[in-house]
């Protein structure tokens, strides 16, 4: 009986374990986390009326209200910074700042209890606050990371809100931030425009509309669908890198390798609409469209066109060859596109191009033509091996005697009495004078022919 037990419990584990662990080759979609920071100015001139009441008591009240309404979020997380609210403003301290309420699942009420008791003191140091907030986020690829800054005035503390907020956003710590402003004048409005995104509140009805618009902004998701069209306006081409860009700040934001799904249409994305963006598809060439702005909470469609074709470069047997590569050029511009390994397939948008092929001789292509959906193959013939042996040092080099002239094709090394060099499939010459021979009448020349695959050797 006991070992019964024992079968049935280890069973009955086994099952649980089996329960929660995902089925191999199966895709669960991420679930996406919004965590909301609010940056709170208790420095001491929040303490001044603002339309019969204070900033301080304003801001709290909205803040408490707004807590009760987003608690019963599902994937929200919220946390409060500080500043301002621990020194006298009389002692300027710079690093008066500090994260009350860190972020969790059930931090609402925190922060309606912590708020009652905070006090407005002193200076206004935004710059060092946003720098202490990069630490406040939990480390974590699915999230939606939110700041929204609450002030009633400028930095006092010789800091550079702008910059600071520039690095985080590059560094992905936040999306552009949210700035809400108590009563403040044009010359403070201006100076937040670099930091993010500005919403201004000279009276307590606005402060709260703009609350609401910016949490309502913060919480809908805004999907995109990028569709990839091919010759004919249809959105079929796929499997291609794609990079959202800041328009303003010139940063990277999203980076994505396009995908469709099992119904043939382009992938849904989750992008923040605080932001208007530069994209570029990493196509062959690339193709980007600039000053996107997206609609919040709406699907957004962005359609680009990008119809292309496959380029397959061969070359059969062993070659002898290290990392055989063509070069491709645009025949119309002469622009560079990139390179292109051997025995391989790659894709290209549409058009003609020109292959510059890094064998001995050079071989060239001019005006390939790449079609829609379809692969334009490129073959070349197998090189022969020759080998150069001399019975002393000398100088010389190897010329292709195929045209009107000699074309040089390789110098010969002259540290070395035997060297071996991959050719192409062809007629050449060898000119070469030994380093002990004081005239030029003592240059000595070979011709030879290569085949594919051949192995020849040529002597001195």
């Amino acid at each position: 009986m006991r070992y019964l037990l024992l079968f049935l419990l280890l069973l009955s584990q086994s099952i649980a374990v089996s329960a929660q662990t995902p089925v191999k080759g199966k895709e669960e979609e991420p679930v996406i986390t919004t965590r909301i920071l609010f940056l709170l100015d208790a420095s001491g001139s929040m303490l001044g009326t603002w339309q019969n009441n204070s900033r301080w008591n304003v801001a709290k009240r909205l803040l408490t209200d707004l807590m009760d309404s987003l608690e019963q979020r599902e994937q929200l997380e919220v946390a409060l910074r500080v500043y301002g609210h621990q020194t006298a403003r009389g002692e300027r301290d710079c690093k008066d700042t500090k994260l009350e309420v860190p972020f969790a699942k059930n931090s609402f009420g925190k922060i309606k209890t912590r708020l009652k008791s905070i006090r407005p003191l002193g200076n206004t140091p935004i710059a060092y606050s946003m720098s202490q907030a990069a630490t406040d986020f939990p480390r974590d690829p699915f999230s939606r990371n939110i700041l929204i800054l609450i002030t009633d005035g400028q930095e006092s503390c010789d800091g550079d809100p702008c910059q600071v907020s520039f690095q985080l956003q590059k560094q992905h710590i936040f999306l552009k931030p949210f700035i809400i402003g108590l009563g403040l004048d044009l010359g403070m409005k201006q100076a937040f425009n670099c930091v993010g995104t500005y919403f201004d509140a000279e009276q307590e009805v606005a402060f709260k509309q703009a609350l609401d618009l910016v949490v309502a902004q913060a919480l809908n998701s805004t999907t995109v669908q990028v569709n990839l069209n091919d010759q004919f306006m249809l959105p079929t081409e796929t499997n291609v890198p794609m990079t959202f860009y800041d328009s303003d700040l010139g940063i990277e934001r999203y980076n994505f390798i396009h995908t469709l799904n099992s119904r043939k249409l382009s992938d849904t994305l989750l992008i923040d609409p605080a932001n208007k963006y530069d994209l570029v598809v990493h196509t062959n060439p690339e193709v980007s469209k600039s000053g996107i702005s997206l609609t919040p909470g709406r699907h957004n469609v962005i359609s680009l066109n990008t119809p292309m074709g496959g380029l397959e470069l061969i070359v059969g047997g062993v070659t002898g060859y290290r990392n055989l590569r063509a070069t491709v050029r645009d025949s119309k511009s002469g622009q560079f596109i990139g390179t292109q390994d051997f025995n391989t397939i790659k894709k290209y948008l549409i058009g003609s191009f020109d292959l510059e092929i890094l064998t001995t001789p050079v071989t060239t292509f001019k005006n390939v033509e790449i079609t829609q959906g379809n692969t334009t193959r490129i073959q070349i013939p197998q090189p022969g091996l020759v080998n150069v042996a001399c019975n002393t040092e000398g100088y010389g080099a190897i010329f292709s005697t195929d045209g009107p002239r000699l074309v040089k094709v390789h110098d010969l090394n002259t540290a070395t009495l035997t060297e071996t060099v991959v050719l192409q499939p062809g007629n050449y010459k060898v000119i070469f004078r030994s380093k002990n021979s004081s005239k030029a009448v003592f240059s000595l020349e070979k011709e030879f022919t290569v085949s594919s695959g051949a192995i020849i050797t040529v002597r001195f």
